[in-house]
């Protein structure tokens, strides 16, 4: 099972007072409209180039400009032109309060070459709590293009996620992506203003010390466990290589705003039929089927939605699919692949499912990111099939069931802590076998609350899972 929601049930008074407090310090705008953005460039034909400018922008501060006009500067000579473009009419609230707005051009480059394409705004929101003096900073977007008659920049396939709840584990996957082909790597990044240069003071968002601010360099999925509200800027860096030389690279700038809420999130199971079975990544074999189910359930009955993304889905022949059914109170997706020899490669095929779930003005969101890597039966990577555990039902009220994948037959032990890292329950399996196992818990009597099931096997950690008790 993976469940990256918690049911954190508060008193209606507590409530009130909390959203109070939000909506008077974390929706501050203090005049600035800009929350972050990117820009791409896509080759069209010859020197004819798509470029996109992605604006985020807080509805609650001043309107958005109708144009804004970009800098082209050549890498190499220096040389520079600048192109003012227009937004698109049709404007997308991502959620309430926030709007995506984007310009975009067909721009003829004079060379080829190594292109910086850049965009620079101010201000900052003075409530962003991450930076010395944000009210100062600008914000400064830029990519690097190799123009060359064919290539275009990576970009990502899904929009932020901007609203985080307070003491719930945030997920979100911007999920890069390259059509040329070319490999990319992808990191967390500092935030840029005035002429490139970096914000002073930055520091990554507040976050539980057993579940610090982190980017997967694996699925690029970025993980957190909010414990303070406010407003905290995030930026990432996407590189792109070709041969094993890097020929250019984008950015997105984001804001994240932690709300309290007296919201009880929504729990995911997934249960898939290839091993480790309720995991988040899996090597395929060729001609093999591979179907993964996704259950959301909410106990606070909210509308839930689902939307997939990811390169599986986008392959021009032998795609991925998935069947989603959105609802009240819960909903269900189900992905179907079976990858054929052409679409054997090392790098993993990542896709995302983002749950949003309507909570009276308010949107929460996370993403499953799964990583399916297309190998033989040998496998050409072999991570997916390394000891891994899952934990069902979750949430729970005590009685639950431990999957998970041993690679030799020895004892495994097993530590439940609470989020504070104080040991809560343990004990120690000895029948176990190679491969596939199920330790079934009973009457593990627990308050209610978040807690960290933590599996090692011959004094090596196995993994951690989070287990809610309800």
């Amino acid at each position: 099972m993976l469940s990256f929601a918690y049911n954190l049930h508060k008193n209606m008074k507590k409530a009130l007072l909390l959203v109070l407090l939000c909506l008077s310090f974390s929706m501050r705008s203090n005049a600035s409209h800009m929350m972050g953005g990117q820009i791409t460039v896509s080759h069209i034909s010859g020197m004819d180039y798509n470029v996109v400018y992605t604006a985020y922008r807080d509805m609650s501060g001043i309107p958005i400009a109708p144009t804004a006009t970009l800098n082209f500067t050549d890498l190499t000579s220096g040389a520079t032109f600048t192109d003012t473009i227009s937004y698109d009419t049709t404007v997308v609230v991502l959620v309430p309060g926030v709007e995506e707005y984007t310009y975009h051009a067909v721009v003829t480059f004079p060379n080829t070459g190594n292109w910086r394409v850049s965009y620079e705004e101010c201000c900052r929101n003075a409530a962003i709590l991450n930076m010395t003096n944000p009210g100062s900073e600008s914000h400064y977007f830029y990519s690097d293009v190799l123009v060359d008659s064919t290539n275009s920049t990576p970009i990502f396939l899904n929009p932020p996620i901007v609203l985080a709840q307070d003491s719930v584990p945030f997920y979100y996957n911007p999920l890069p992506f390259d059509a040329d082909g070319d490999s990319i790597s992808w990191s967390l990044d500092i935030p840029l203003s005035m002429s490139g240069l970096q914000v002073v003071g930055y520091v990554l968002p507040t976050s539980d010390s057993l579940v610090p601010f982190n980017m997967d360099p694996i699925t690029g999925e970025i993980t957190f466990l909010p414990i303070a509200i406010g407003n905290y800027q995030v930026s990432m860096r996407v590189k792109e290589y070709r041969n094993g030389v890097q020929i250019g690279e984008i950015t997105r700038d984001m804001q994240i705003l932690v709300v309290p809420s007296a919201n009880a999130p929504v729990a995911v199971i997934t249960n898939s039929n290839t091993a480790p079975y309720n995991g988040k990544a899996y090597t395929l074999a060729p001609g093999a089927d591979f179907t993964m189910n996704i259950s959301v359930f909410d106990m606070d009955a909210q509308s839930i939605t689902i939307e997939s993304a990811g390169e599986a889905f986008m392959l021009a022949s032998n795609p991925a699919t998935v069947t989603i059914t959105n609802g009240v109170g819960s909903a269900s997706a189900s992905v179907n692949w079976t990858p054929n020899a052409s679409q054997l490669r090392a790098a993993a095929y990542i896709i995302g499912l983002r749950v949003s779930e309507n909570y009276g003005n308010q949107v929460f969101q996370s993403d499953l990111s799964v990583s399916l890597r297309v190998g033989d039966a040998t496998g050409i990577a072999h991570h997916a099939q390394a000891a891994s555990f899952g934990i069902n039902p979750n949430p729970s009220t005590g009685d639950f069931s431990i999957q998970y994948n041993s690679k030799s037959t020895m004892p495994v032990s097993v530590t439940v802590l609470t989020v504070d890292g104080k040991k809560a329950a343990s004990f120690v399996n000895e029948q176990v076998i190679e491969g596939m196992n199920v330790v079934q818990v009973n009457n593990l009597h627990l308050t209610k609350g978040v807690y960290l099931v933590q599996l090692e096997q011959n004094n090596t950690k196995i993994g951690v899972q989070r287990l809610v008790i309800n």
